[in-house]
């Protein structure tokens, strides 16, 4: 007797699908890039300023990679992996192993936060922005929606500092 595939239809055929433009509510593909647009801009200009006036970035030293954390970060974890974990496990495990990775990938940060500072990424990452960006992408089938959510994530940190 073969076993048979009981998995929902919703789930991806490929882990690339979540990749897509998708309409998310009534903000189709054009006003999302166009969003996007926007917050690399204001976060750009924003993070300028700090690194005149402090001479960081976030509290990090000036590195451009950091303007484009969100889109990077959200392609790797909630594109692929996220992807990829969905078509092996499901989308409750997907969401959960892929956001504790998420939590994980944040120890990277050890060169420039304090021990306090660095749980609390690990801990907010991990278990709070991670899944919400987790459960968005798999919602919409896409993961655009979440790279505004994480650039608009960013820009608060930035300016509450």
């Amino acid at each position: 007797m073969s076993q048979t595939d009981v998995r929902p239809v919703t789930l991806s055929t490929y882990p690339f699908e979540l990749l897509h433009f998708r309409r998310f509510g009534p903000i189709g593909p054009a006003l999302q890039i166009t969003v996007v647009a926007a917050l690399y801009v204001a976060t750009t200009l924003l993070l300028a300023r700090d690194v005149r006036l402090t001479g960081k970035m976030m509290g990090y030293d000036p590195d451009v990679w950091i303007l484009f954390v969100p889109i990077t970060e959200e392609i790797l974890f909630r594109g692929l992996i996220l992807g990829a974990l969905e078509i092996a496990y499901g989308p409750v495990r997907a969401v959960a192993v892929s956001s504790l990775l998420f939590g994980l990938w944040h120890l990277k940060n050890v060169f420039w936060l304090t021990d306090y500072q660095l749980i609390h990424q690990m801990l907010y990452t991990g278990f709070i922005f991670g899944p919400i960006t987790a459960m968005l992408a798999l919602k919409t089938r896409t993961i655009w929606p979440g790279v505004i959510l994480h650039y608009l994530n960013n820009l608060l940190i930035a300016l509450i500092r």
